[in-house]
């Protein structure tokens, strides 16, 4: 394997169910934030992201806070979809997290698949039956080239409750995302991840 392993544990009903969390991928330092624009996503169920959005291009009188309020409400669907397929819906175990996996670029969809735990429910959402979420919120600055984005980094925070027979427990993710933007939308470049159910 070609990352570093960390295991965290998710506690439900006092020791009912694990969640192994693992990091891995490459991780970018963020820069000084030149412009923000904030946005809150419409509740899907009870999920709130909020999204704080940088944007930054290399073009003469770059409008950063224009481009921000562009690309922020993508940025927010992108990060409102992952935590949705990742965490919202357990149901997605089953399929071998599918839609997930096909948020993540080409050549790193391998090692994905290989680190579910670290990026989702992964192997303990066959056992879970809900998860409630709780704070959700993301940072990402923007590269733009010829006016459009190209690039991102994304860093991603949630907190919430997963439900399962046995009980209830919490659960965490933190995540740095590389982004890149293809035709058909926003990919997982590379990505620093790690889930668990402790600080």
């Amino acid at each position: 394997m070609s990352a570093r392993i960390k295991v965290l544990c998710v506690l439900l009903a006092g020791v009912a169910l694990l969640a192994a969390g693992c990091s891995s991928g490459k991780k970018q330092k963020d820069q000084s934030p030149a412009t923000t624009a904030q946005a809150t996503a419409p509740a899907a169920g009870p999920l709130q992201v909020t999204v704080s959005t940088t944007a930054r291009g290399p073009e003469q009188g770059f409008d950063a806070g224009k481009a921000a309020k562009q690309v922020s409400p993508d940025i927010q669907k992108f990060v409102s979809r992952y935590l949705t397929v990742a965490f919202l819906e357990p149901a997605q175990a089953r399929s071998g997290y599918k839609d997930l996996l096909a948020m993540f670029d080409t050549p790193v969809r391998a090692s994905a698949t290989k680190q579910l735990d670290s990026l989702s429910l992964g192997s303990a959402g066959t056992q879970v039956k809900a998860v409630r979420p709780g704070k959700a919120s993301a940072r990402a600055v923007v590269l733009f080239a010829g006016g459009h984005p190209t690039a991102a980094t994304v860093n991603i925070s949630f907190d919430g409750t997963a439900d399962a027979e046995q009980g209830s427990g919490p659960l965490r993710l933190r995540s740095v995302f590389q982004l890149l933007r293809a035709q058909s939308g926003w990919r997982i470049a590379a990505y620093d991840s790690n889930t668990g159910g402790q600080n």
